[in-house]
This record gives C-alpha cells, structure tokens and sequence, in this order.
C-alpha cells in the first residue's frame, strides 16, 4: 500500500478516483493499493485510431472471440482497466476505446457533452463494423453506453452497465458539490493525470479539457427518463453497495428499464434480459478491481441472452 495525498476541493464522480468534497481547500490522505493504479493488461493484438467526424478516437483489441466494447470511466485510460480487461478477454475479442479527450483520443475544440460521446462510440463501431454488439461500460462509460443503446439500438446488442446512472441527482450529494471547483490544477500529483500525461499526444490539452468536463458536468450529463425506457436491448446493471451512486436511484434507473416489471401473485416475473446486481463491500473506486466477483454474474447475463 502506499498514500497519496489528494486536493479535495472538488468532487469528480466519472473518475476512477474522486475527490470527495470535504472543504473547498481541504486535503486528505487515502490509501490506494497500487495494483489498482497499474495493474498491468495484457499486450493488445492491435491498437490503431478510427476517424469519426474529425475526431482520431484510440482503441485496443484484446482477445479472440465475438467482439465486446469495453468503455472506461471519466478520466481513465485503457490502461487503468487492469486485470478486468484480462478477464473479459479470456473469451472474447475486446475493443478498448478511448474517449474524446482522454489518454490518446485528442479532444477537439468544441464543448462536450454525453450525447456526443453516445454519437461517437455508434460511430467507431459502425466504422470498424462489429454492431451490434455487446457494451460494457464503467461509470462515466456506462453513462455514455446508456446513450448508444438509446440512441443506436441498431448497433447495441446487449448493455453491462458498471455503476452506471442516468441522472446527475442519481449521485450523492457530497459529490455533486464540489463539481462546480473542479480544476485541473486540483488533478496535479492525481493517479489521473499521471495516467493521462503518459500517453497523450498533446498533454498541454488537459486544463482545458477538464473546463469542459466540468461545465458539462454543472450543466447535466443526463439521459431522461423516456429516452432510458425506450432500450430495447437486454441490460445488466451492476453498482457497489456503498457506491457514489445512490441504490436506491439505480433501481429506479433498472425499473425504467422494464425490470421488475410484473407484480403478479408470485411478485415480478424474472426478465433474464433485465438483471441488476449489487456488489458486497464495494465502493465505485474498486468495483472494477473485484473481478472474481464481477465476472461470474456477467458470464452468467451472457449466457442466459444466447440461451445456454
């Protein structure tokens, strides 16, 4: 183990560390086991950048199988996936993307919002032509998978969505508060900005494009609750049970998806294209890392869509 020490000033909800608002200029010191930072991935078969719309968007290919896309959280990089991108890609054929502004994907100059992040993950697997296919997304990435079901149900196949929320009041209070401070001054000596300085072409770029997140963040990355509700492809929901975003607003979420759907003499009806999962003695920063947990109820949501 080793301890960092944090500028709390601002909470970041999509990171793979947040920084949980304590006081505007308060710091505090967390225990962070390294793996978790760089835990190493296996050696991608092919990397390469797709061009959508002007924007070079990275990605990885792990694996051989069918094709799943594996889509990070705010602030990571595909490196930050650890052992889970190892896991996934035992059987599978894994496409790790970089979103618009983070590790090698180069932000371009215009705000950014997660309906544009939603248009380009549709995008990069129209152009490599996989849809539809399987998505797995963590955090800020299963925010933005949410969208790609939304929005192109023609190229989803099935959704996991790793704490996943669809609106901003889904996430704690003491998080959302400090969202409006967040600077990229507050991210030096950060597990992020070291992950980010370490492959971007153009690290000059962060400070303004962590502006953007936050102005996209005060502003709302949200989906309604009509757009949620119209998904047609099967999802599997999973959070931590002390995760920042709230149980009981990730079951409404799962609710609009249609599960738990009957309340008939027996209680509702099982929906094995609708399953939510809760992770014991899990919080959002290491949810990713319980891989001997996750892994089983995912193969498991697999199995039950293909029949098996």
């Amino acid at each position: 183990m080793f301890t960092k020490t944090i500028l709390a000033a601002a909470a970041f909800a999509t990171a793979l560390i947040a920084l949980p608002l304590a006081a505007q200029e308060a710091r505090m010191e967390i225990n962070i086991d390294p793996i978790q930072l760089t835990g190493e991935i296996p050696e991608a078969s092919e990397t390469g950048t797709v061009s959508i719309n002007g924007l070079e968007m990275y990605y990885q290919v792990h694996g051989q199988g069918e094709p799943l896309l594996l889509i990070h959280g705010g602030l990571m990089t595909i490196d930050a996936w650890g052992p889970f991108l190892g896991a996934l890609a035992e059987n599978r054929k894994v496409y790790a993307i970089e979103l618009e502004g983070h590790g090698r994907t180069v932000d371009l100059d215009r705000p950014i919002s997660l309906r544009q992040f939603a248009e380009d993950v549709g995008g990069f697997i129209d152009e490599i032509g996989i849809g539809p296919v399987d998505i797995v997304g963590f955090s800020f990435g299963a925010a933005t998978a949410t969208g790609v079901g939304i929005l192109h149900p023609e190229l989803t196949k099935s959704l996991v969505l790793i704490s996943a929320s669809h609106q901003s009041d889904s996430i704690w209070d003491s998080v959302r508060a400090g969202w409006p401070y967040l600077t990229a001054d507050m991210m030096e000596g950060t597990p992020m900005l070291e992950a980010y300085n370490a492959v971007a072409p153009h690290p000059e770029r962060f400070a303004g494009f962590i502006d953007k997140l936050r102005d996209a963040m005060v502003a709302g990355l949200e989906w309604s609750d009509d757009e949620v509700a119209s998904i047609s492809a099967p999802v599997l929901m999973i959070n931590g049970d002390t995760d920042i975003i709230q149980l009981d607003k990730a079951i409404a979420m799962y609710r609009l998806l249609g599960g738990q759907a009957s309340t008939g003499p027996m209680g509702p009806e099982l929906n094995p294209a609708r399953q939510f999962s809760v992770i014991p003695a899990t919080t959002h920063y290491d949810i990713i890392y319980n891989t001997d947990l996750l892994m089983p109820i995912i193969e498991r949501f697999y199995a039950a869509q293909s029949g098996s």
